[in-house]
């Protein structure tokens, strides 16, 4: 599945890019040795990964958000730092001690920063790119491991607090799509991308998200 969505994607960015450096009005890039940042729109889909024992847990799509800062070493070559954020809802299926099943239904938090480099296939202002990252991920399940405690606050008297469920893990990502540059320093970047979370007891977790990205030259 992933190996079609990549291909049909690529497929569709080179048309773009042909027919675009075709165009006498193409124009090249500025933004070679300039920084950027942008401002990320995500759509995340739906997804399961399947766990020791009959475990399991399946995460439903979700609107998120983000944002990268980055380098642009030459007009093909960026380097970004890029977060994310996305809280969809959750179905997970645990086995106990004696084997019997429990489920829990709630709201994941999966925050996601990674160190990307990326390829810009043209020095035009239009381009396609591809990409390739590594870093890590944090997952939150919301749900309490038992354990807490409180402490004195001076504004509001005691407060206490609870422990879930959480872990930060390695993940990595692949992504293509194409790029746009106005003349005033603006960019548009739109792309679909898959990461992978390794997971300590279970098949690593593909994410897989449509991202609209709006941002800046400087």
């Amino acid at each position: 599945m992933l190996i079609k969505k990549m291909v049909v994607l690529i497929s569709v960015v080179a048309l773009l890019a042909l027919t675009y450096s075709t165009d006498s009005h193409a124009r090249y890039t500025k933004r070679a040795g300039k920084w950027e940042s942008t401002f990320n729109f995500i759509n995340s889909q739906s997804t399961n990964a399947n766990g020791e024992g009959g475990s399991s847990i399946e995460l439903d799509s979700d609107i998120g958000w983000g944002f990268s800062l980055g380098y642009n070493v030459n007009p093909h070559i960026l380097i970004n730092y890029e977060f994310s954020s996305i809280t969809p809802r959750y179905d997970a299926t645990f086995v106990k001690d004696d084997g019997s099943p429990t489920s829990i239904k709630h709201e994941m938090n999966i925050y996601q920063s990674q160190f990307n480099v990326v390829y810009n296939l043209m020095a035009q202002n239009f381009t396609p790119f591809v990409q390739a990252g590594l870093g890590w991920s944090y997952l939150d399940s919301n749900k309490t491991n038992g354990s807490g405690g409180c402490y004195p606050d001076y504004y509001w008297g005691w407060y206490c607090y609870q422990d879930t469920y959480s872990d930060t893990r390695l993940s990595y990502n692949v992504a293509a799509g194409i790029r746009y540059e106005l003349s005033n320093g603006m960019l548009f970047r739109a792309s679909y991308k898959q990461s992978w979370v390794d997971l300590s007891h279970s098949d690593a977790l593909e994410l897989g998200t449509v991202n609209i990205e709006i941002g800046s030259i400087f």
